[in-house]
C-alpha cells in the first residue's frame, strides 16, 4: 500500500489527518468498543473515524449508547450524507492510521479485529478539539458495540460492506 510522500500532502491536511492524530482515534474508537465486546472490527475504524472527526456528526451524538443506532440515523438524515462522503473520502488516511496504531502498539490485530492495547497512546488534555474528538472516538466505539454488526452499521450508513 503506498501512500503519498509527506512533502506532497497539503500542509492543513497533512496537518488535521497525520497518521499519528488519526491513530489516536483508532486506538479510542477500538477501545471503547473492547469495553464491551472482543475486538472489533477493521471495518469499523472507518465510520468511526469519521464520526468522531466530522464536526456536525460528532455534535449530534447521542447522550448514551442506547440510542439505537438506526433511530439515531433517522432522526438525523441530514446528517447520513455527510457520514457516507466522510467514511469513503478517509480510508487512504484510515488505513494509514491504523498502519501506524499496530506499529505503534496501541492496537493488536486478532483474527482481522483490533484490539486496544492496555496502555494506549501518551495523550495531553491540552486541545479541546482533540479532547472532543477523542471522547467521541470512545463513544462511537461503544456504541457500534451494542449494534455488533459491521454489516448492519456500514448497510445503515449506505454503503455496501
Amino acid at each position: 500500500m503506498a501512500f503519498a510522500p509527506w512533502n506532497d500532502r497539503q500542509t492543513d491536511f497533512a496537518n488535521y489527518f497525520n497518521p499519528g492524530y488519526l491513530g489516536v482515534l483508532v486506538y479510542s474508537v477500538a477501545k471503547g468498543y473492547n469495553v464491551t465486546n472482543g475486538g472489533m472490527s477493521l471495518a469499523l475504524a472507518f465510520p468511526g473515524v469519521a464520526m468522531a472527526l466530522h464536526p456536525d456528526v460528532r455534535n449530534a451524538l447521542p447522550r448514551t449508547v442506547s440510542t439505537r443506532f438506526s433511530k439515531w440515523l433517522r432522526d438525523n438524515s441530514e446528517l447520513r450524507t455527510d457520514l457516507l462522503s466522510s467514511t469513503q473520502s478517509l480510508v487512504p488516511q484510515v488505513k494509514e492510521a491504523v498502519l501506524t496504531s499496530l506499529r505503534s502498539n496501541w492496537v493488536s490485530a486478532e483474527n482481522g479485529r483490533l484490539i486496544a492495547a492496555a496502555k494506549g497512546p501518551p495523550i495531553l488534555k491540552l486541545d479541546k478539539t482533540f479532547d472532543d474528538d477523542q471522547k467521541a472516538a470512545a463513544f462511537v466505539g461503544k456504541w457500534f458495540a451494542k449494534v455488533g454488526d459491521d454489516r448492519e452499521i456500514y448497510q445503515q450508513i449506505g454503503i455496501r460492506p
